[in-house]
Formats: C-alpha cells, sequence, structure tokens
C-alpha cells in the first residue's frame, strides 16, 4: 500500500514531528511512504528532510514558499498522477486546501484530513475557515488529534461525527526513557530548581505568564530557574525579554532558543510547565511526562486528555500566574510526590500514547477507507 502525506513544511513542529514518527511506524507494517511538502524552512528552525531520507521515506518538495502561491495545486495534482497513490493523507489547512482539490479530480483515492489544532479567531488563515468548512466535509474521514479538536469540528465547523476518528499522537518512548536524566545544560547553574518549557515564542503558548509567576515561585523556591525553549518565527522573544528584564528576572529566567533534542532539554530541568492559552493536543506534555518529569499545564480539553490532575501533574487554571505560581512552587518543596508524579505519567504514556497505538489506528482507518472504496467501485 503506498500512502502520500502532505503537510505544509518540514520545518521541526508538533505536526510535522508527529508526521515523521507516524511514517516511520508505518512503514514497519510495509507501506510504502512518500511525504510531500509545500516548503521544508521556517525561521530558527531546520527542515526535516533528512530524517525522513534516513527512514528511505522519498519527499518531494511542491516549492510553495509563500503562502500566496497557489501554483502547488497543480503541481500536487501532477504528483497524484505520477504517484498513483492507495490513500493521501494531508496535515495543516493548506495541505487539506489541495487534498480537497486532488480529491475532487481523483475520487477514486481515499483522502484523509488529519486536524492538528482548534483554529481560534487568533489564527492568522481564519479567513480560509468557511472553505475548510466545506473541505473536510468533503474529505473520506478526519482525524482529530484529541477529543477536544472533534468537539470543534462537529459543534462548530459541522463536520459530520462519524466522519472523524479521534487518534492521539504518539512518542517513541524509549527516546526519552533513555535520556540522560543527570546533569545540568543551557547554562543553569548547578544546585538551581530548574522548570522547563517549550513552545513556539507567541502570546497564545503563555510564556508571559510563566515569567509573571516567577517572582512568586522565587519567593517560596530562592534557587529556582526558568528555562524557556522554542524557535522564535516572529520576534515575541524580545516582548519577553522584555518582560524579564522589567521584572528584574534576568539571572532567573533564560530563552534558550529552539532545541533540536528535547529529551537532552528535558534532561536538564526538574519539573515542566506549559502555559498555553490554547492548544490542539500538547505533544510536548507527552514528551515531558515520558521523560519522567512532573507537569503543570493549563486546565484545557486537550490537556485533561494527557494529564491526569493530582496523579500525573497538576492542571491549573489558564492565563493565571498566580494558579502557576502556586502549582510549580508546591512541585517543586515536595519532590518525593513530584517525583511519584512523574513516574505515573512516565507509565500512562507508555501505556496510552505510543507510536505503536497511534500507527496501528491509523492503518486500520486506512484499511477501512481502501475496502469502503472498493466495495463502491462500478464493476467493468
Amino acid at each position: 500500500m503506498k500512502v502520500l502525506h502532505l503537510i505544509n513544511t518540514l520545518a521541526v513542529g508538533g505536526a510535522e514531528l508527529h508526521l515523521l514518527t507516524l511514517c516511520r511506524h508505518l512503514q514497519r507494517h510495509g507501506l510504502e511512504i512518500v511525504v510531500a511538502c509545500l516548503r521544508e524552512q521556517v525561521k530558527d528552525s531546520r527542515s526535516l528532510r533528512a530524517d525522513f531520507e534516513t527512514e528511505h521515506i522519498r519527499v518531494v518538495n511542491l516549492r510553495a514558499d509563500s503562502r500566496y502561491d497557489c501554483n502547488f495545486l497543480s503541481r500536487f495534482t501532477r504528483l497524484l498522477k505520477q504517484e498513483h497513490p492507495a490513500i493521501v493523507h494531508t496535515h495543516l489547512p493548506r495541505a487539506d486546501l489541495a487534498g480537497g482539490l486532488g480529491h475532487l479530480l481523483h475520487p477514486s483515492i481515499p483522502w484523509i484530513s488529519s486536524v492538528h489544532d482548534i483554529h481560534s479567531k487568533s489564527w492568522a488563515g481564519r479567513w480560509t475557515l468557511p472553505l475548510l468548512n466545506v473541505v473536510w466535509r468533503q474529505a473520506d474521514a478526519v482525524i482529530a488529534i484529541s477529543h477536544a479538536v472533534k468537539d470543534w469540528l462537529v459543534q462548530e465547523r459541522r463536520v459530520p461525527s462519524d466522519k472523524v476518528a479521534v487518534i492521539h499522537y504518539g512518542l517513541e518512548t524509549q527516546r526519552f526513557a533513555q535520556a540522560n536524566m543527570n546533569g545540568r545544560k543551557h547554562g543553569a547553574p548547578a544546585g538551581r530548581a530548574v522548570i522547563g518549557t517549550i513552545g513556539r515564542l507567541e502570546p497564545r503558548k503563555g510564556q508571559a505568564g510563566l515569567i509573571q509567576a516567577m517572582p512568586a515561585v522565587l519567593h517560596k523556591v530562592p534557587n529556582a530557574s526558568l528555562l524557556i525553549a522554542g524557535h522564535d518565527p516572529w520576534g515575541y522573544g524580545q516582548t519577553l525579554q522584555a518582560l524579564i528584564t522589567e521584572l528584574g528576572l534576568g539571572e532567573r529566567v533564560q530563552l534558550v532558543g529552539f532545541q533540536d533534542d528535547v529529551p537532552a532539554f528535558l534532561s536538564g530541568v526538574d519539573m515542566f510547565a506549559f502555559a498555553s492559552r490554547a492548544e490542539g493536543f500538547g505533544q510536548v506534555l507527552l514528551e515531558a511526562m515520558a521523560a519522567g518529569r512532573p507537569v503543570v499545564a493549563s486546565k484545557l480539553a486537550p490537556h485533561t486528555e494527557i494529564v491526569v490532575d493530582g496523579e500525573t501533574g497538576l492542571l491549573v487554571q489558564v492565563d493565571n500566574p498566580s494558579a502557576f505560581a502556586a502549582g510549580i512552587s508546591w512541585l517543586l518543596l515536595h519532590p518525593e510526590e513530584a517525583q511519584r508524579m512523574g513516574r505515573r505519567g512516565q507509565d500512562r504514556v507508555y501505556h496510552y500514547f505510543s507510536a505503536e497505538r497511534m500507527a496501528a489506528e491509523t492503518l486500520v482507518l486506512y484499511r477501512t477507507l481502501i475496502g469502503e472504496h472498493s466495495i463502491q467501485a462500478p464493476v467493468t
């Protein structure tokens, strides 16, 4: 079975890393995988082309570097004719638009769209939502990465519920379990209680709230430090740095930039905080839990599918620095319970969020759709 995946970029990010993991494990089931992207790179990140090619996965760049370039649509339809895939699987909105056109021209090829986010009012491409509503309804199936995403698709975008399957992200858990859990990295001095967070630098990810929480944390835990990791495509890091300076936290809060080796970053922190205001899922929470780190996270619908409050971490009020300060301080002041939460979180990821489970569920969906199309095909 040949599967053609199409995604917006190959730059390191949640959806892109998910696709790499999914493709690697689908290949182990004997599938032939081709990955097409609209562009490879974004600012302050790196392309995953070499990672795919190391796995012997062919990559095709459709060279749509500008978001206003529509020529990729014709390039994609030509690619469909050349490859003759058994399944087309698209990821992220621009790729979904191409998938919709391809399905219109080649209705005999089953098409699946994976929706990786809840596109809020702050999303730059929100003007395309009316069109995407139509596109998603035309797909043979839609994969939602969380029940929260499915609820949004069904209730607000009016996608039929029976067309939407929830398949959570999965991790290659051994990568995180094998990470060196000793030593300090990224310049955090020895003897510090280190809080880590990872995410693209933007207001939605809530890094400003974590910075605002730090004075209260330091009042209770004077040796605490915060490391903020993530690439900065829009220059929001300048705003965060100004806030750090304003609060006099220059020695206690560091912007450490894009991290290519997430397990190594997590090995250098004592706990993980994630203050995002909106998410489709929250893969970094899985990664932190897989590394055995206790977490404090915003109490959002997708996060409640990952973190069991009080057992594998703490869920606190969204956009509330005081609540984050209380949760972070409690974990740092109760290290034995924090370690137990970390172990329970690790077990939860291994049992419910493995890459093997994700690939197996996706393969079942592929086979179901191919069977349905075979039944519907006219007899010649």
